[in-house]
């Protein structure tokens, strides 16, 4: 979208309370707010893009998926952007717009959150929606995936490999999922490292001590840096879960793989010695076929020759099987 594309949003106003429904471009809205209008290049996107927090001169852009905040010390703009919502975003929001209720109207209880001014409040809604609907997806996906694991080791002890490859499947979709959960939680994680890194962008949040005229030295910036450091544990709590699962599953699977391995083995060797069963019992059908040729052999008339003939061909098809057996045997001690 271009910047003189209107683009959706609803203000909250913490001085009346009430929210309003608006549509103005991104340049207007950069005029309005003293903002770049690169600081909103992302507001617009309907891809998720990458969680980050902008702060400004009396501003904090809120960018955590599907939320997109503009936040000032006494009123809050979320933008609202057609066709970027999927359902773990609409989660998100639905989280989020419960938050409000709370923590933005005064009702958000004892505790550091108690004390927090307006913008803090609208920054830990965002955080707190975001870092509770990863957590929901994480819980979901690991008791999806413990079942799954489950199910998995009550099929090694059958014997239908066909079963086996469909929890393969299924547990390689739960993969997908899992990967995805534990890539948003490392995105919110350091989108939150990068503002604890910088003291000054740490203190420059306080938008209403800074409007009242008592702005935050750089030092200045504790109650920040709390609430930020909370959500950065909660969020890499969940990357190091995600990646402690990820690592049991693949171990899993090369268990799994490592057992189908001895069995295809098992039957590849079985397989063999059925053949070199079949190449010695060749042998005599073919001694067979030679003296079933309508032509004359002499042995016709001898009273000994069909005894000796089936002997020998009994004796040699042994031989050969032996001989065979032997060999396998000489290059699976090669193998291993």
């Amino acid at each position: 979208m271009n910047g003189n594309a209107e683009i959706q949003h609803s203000l909250y106003d913490a001085n009346s309370g009430g929210v309003s429904f608006q549509k103005l471009t991104k340049h207007e809205i950069a005029s309005k707010y003293c903002l770049s209008t690169r600081d909103l290049r992302s507001i617009d996107l309907p891809s998720i893009g990458f969680p980050h927090i902008l702060i400004r001169q009396n501003t904090i852009l809120i960018h955590m998926f599907s939320l997109r905040l503009l936040v000032q010390a006494d009123q809050v703009l979320m933008f609202h952007v057609e066709g970027s919502v999927d359902l773990e975003e609409a989660n998100q929001w639905r989280v989020f717009n419960h938050d409000i209720e709370g923590k933005l109207r005064g009702n958000h209880g004892s505790g550091i959150s108690a004390i927090l001014p307006f913008e803090l409040r609208v920054l830990e809604a965002a955080l707190s929606s975001t870092t509770s609907t990863i957590e929901a997806e994480y819980l979901l996906a690991n008791e999806q995936i413990s079942e799954a694991l489950r199910l998995l080791d009550l099929q090694m002890h059958g014997d239908e490999e066909s079963l086996i490859h469909v929890e393969l499947r299924t547990l390689l979709d739960l993969v997908q999922v899992l990967s995805g959960i534990e890539q948003r939680a490392r995105l919110v994680r350091n989108a939150v490292q990068e503002v604890l890194n910088d003291d000054d962008d740490m203190a420059a949040m306080y938008l209403s001590d800074k409007r009242a005229g008592n702005p935050h030295t750089s030092d200045d910036h504790q109650d920040v840096e709390y609430l930020l450091e909370a959500y950065f544990k909660t969020s890499d709590a969940v990357v190091q879960k995600a990646k402690s699962l990820l690592g049991k599953i693949q171990r899993k699977e090369e268990n799994i793989q490592s057992i189908l391995n001895v069995r295809r083995n098992q039957i590849m060797v079985l397989e063999t010695k059925i053949e070199i069963v079949m190449v010695g019992l060749g042998s005599a059908t073919l001694v067979a076929g030679f003296y079933g040729m309508n032509v004359i052999n002499y042995l016709e008339e001898s009273a000994w020759a069909f005894g000796v003939l089936t002997s020998l061909c009994l004796v040699g098809t042994a031989i050969i099987w032996r001989y065979g057996l032997r060999q396998l045997r000489q290059i699976q001690r090669v193998q291993i």
